[in-house]
């Protein structure tokens, strides 16, 4: 999917403490008779029509050759949420490497399983919510010493 179809993008200022990300793993095509790894974290969920797209950058493996070698980076927008089952959901990513070295290389895959967010805000059967007191945001007033 082209950039221009995935549509614009934003991040949710008030919606931090729903921030998801995903994990990628996956080989890139083979160029110049050999091929990288990928591996990477996306960044948090940017809305986007009725979904969400996740960004997902970072640098190949590195590659030596003899002496020398190299990697190539990588900046890519997801596609939108594709449902799983169990209420989760994943995204495809498809994108080309920088150009180094006299060429680039290839790459799609999908992005790991992550819950959907929306059960998360239902979800009471959990108590740790350390992660909201880290933000002044969500931290409740102390009782003033008398």
């Amino acid at each position: 999917m082209a950039d221009e179809e995935r549509g614009n993008y934003t991040v949710d200022q008030d919606d931090r403490h729903m921030i998801h990300v995903h994990t990628f793993n996956t080989e890139a095509d083979v160029a110049c008779e050999h091929q990288h790894i990928i591996q990477a974290v996306t960044g948090p969920a940017r809305d986007s029509g009725n979904s969400h797209v996740h960004r997902v950058r970072g640098r190949t493996s590195f590659l030596s050759e003899g002496a020398e070698g190299h990697w190539h980076w990588f900046d890519v927008v997801s596609g939108p949420a594709i449902a799983m089952p169990e209420d989760t959901h994943t995204h495809f990513i498809d994108g080309e490497t920088s150009y180094n070295d006299g060429h680039s290389h290839t790459f799609s895959d999908v992005v790991g399983i992550a819950p959907d967010m929306e059960d998360d805000e239902e979800d009471d059967t959990c108590d740790d919510d350390h992660k909201y007191k880290k933000h002044k945001k969500y931290r409740e007033e102390e009782p003033a010493e008398e």
